[in-house]
């Protein structure tokens, strides 16, 4: 059986993903509900970026390459 390997998201994949969208740190801060410190970590290497926020990030990035 095979296994997964989980490949946790960067904080230079967090930061790039932020620019794609057009956020800030504090917007991304106000829209997530995450505290903006806890982002200033994760953006720094300090804290792991948990996986619901990469797949958040993912679905909010398809979505806006969809749009027009």
């Amino acid at each position: 059986m095979g296994h997964f390997v989980n490949i946790a998201m960067k904080p230079a994949d967090l930061s790039y993903a932020l620019a794609r969208l057009g956020w800030t740190q504090v917007t991304f801060a106000e829209y997530s509900g995450y505290d903006r410190r806890t982002i200033g970590r994760w953006t720094r290497g300090e804290s792991a970026i948990p996986l619901l926020v990469e797949r958040h990030l993912d679905l909010l990035l398809a979505i806006r390459d969809r749009l027009p």
